[in-house]
């Protein structure tokens, strides 16, 4: 699995590093978090370890060593003795990685891929075979300079499988006390971003709650008769039309899951802000958006209103392509 450089890989260890074979290129990565020591990565770590501990999916590690921050060497060096210097750097902090996510899951179960080239670049690559792709949201890059609040943004818009950022100052998972909220529009990334949050719901017996953002402007003029109609009657009207769409696309994950606690609300306002407030007052555990959806009757889940919401809220975000 080789990038712009050099790969190691090593099942459950670092102490021994090989070179990716032609099977681990068809295997699946299970959920792939990426690492670099910082406080940011180190929190998302132990998310993807209880998720994947949950879910019952292998953990891939992924350290980037970033060419730009990394010690130059003379021209008349032996390239194998910057080679090994990249290595010895990887080893040293995935090796913390490693130790911190075999106290709960199986050796056999996690694995260690180390890379030089660019962090966002290779954990999209990868998230080609995963299941998920997990980022902090913050990096410092002592090494690598990977895993910025850039890259997180990256890794949320191009991911080939769902994305998870981990926001916060500590981890927070979906559970009883803890709701998944997904938010909704009329677009197809809204409907696999519900479907998604319904899954994650179940498995950890969390309350769903599904809102949309009707986000009405000001004052508006009907053609036909001239009337101006003010914005409190707008939105009561869209209230009322967008609180009949969303039951109606849940009920589907109430027959599927008839233990699921469900609720349904419609917020008003700035959709990515609106967005994240809700999480806050309802202390969600994850927050599930689509990647970019057309806003039949919302104009919400843009990219641009994802990106809000990754930015904003304070708990981890899901983000379905």
């Amino acid at each position: 699995m080789s990038s712009a450089g050099s790969t190691t890989e090593g099942p459950g260890s670092t102490d021994t590093a090989r070179t990716a074979t032609a099977e681990d290129e068809t295997a699946s990565h299970g959920i792939v978090v990426g690492y670099d020591g910082s406080p940011g990565a180190r929190l998302a770590l132990e998310w993807a370890i209880e998720t994947a501990k949950r879910d019952e999916r292998p953990l891939t590690l992924l350290h980037c060593v970033g060419l730009t921050m990394t010690p130059t060497f003379r021209a008349y060096d032996d390239p194998g003795v910057q080679a090994s210097t990249y290595d010895v750097m990887a080893q040293g902090v995935l090796s913390e990685a490693v130790e911190v996510a075999t106290k709960t899951l199986r050796p056999e179960d996690v694995h260690a891929l180390s890379v030089v080239g660019s962090a966002a670049a290779d954990l999209v690559r990868l998230s080609d075979r995963a299941d998920l792709v997990v980022t902090g949201s913050r990096g410092h890059g002592a090494v690598s300079a990977g895993l910025l609040g850039s890259t997180s943004y990256a890794v949320t818009a191009h991911a080939h499988c769902p994305a998870v950022v981990v926001r916060g100052d500590a981890v927070v998972h979906a559970g009883p006390s803890h709701p998944v909220v997904a938010a909704f529009d009329d677009s197809k990334n809204a409907q696999q971003a519900l479907e998604t949050a319904v899954q994650v719901a179940a498995a950890a017996q969390a309350p769903l709650h599904v809102i949309a953002v009707d986000n009405v402007g000001g004052l508006e003029v009907w053609p036909e008769t001239g009337t101006m109609i003010g914005r409190e009657q707008m939105m009561e009207s869209m209230h009322r039309h967008v609180g009949q769409v969303l039951q109606d696309v849940t009920e589907d994950a109430r027959q599927a899951h008839p233990g699921l606690e469900l609720k349904t609300s419609v917020l008003g306002g700035s959709p990515g802000q609106a967005i994240a407030a809700y999480a806050v007052d309802a202390r969600a555990g994850l927050v599930v958006v689509g990647s970019r959806g057309h806003g039949g009757f919302t104009g919400m889940l843009l990219g641009s209103v994802s990106h809000r919401v990754v930015h904003d809220a304070p708990c981890p975000v899901l983000v379905v392509h």
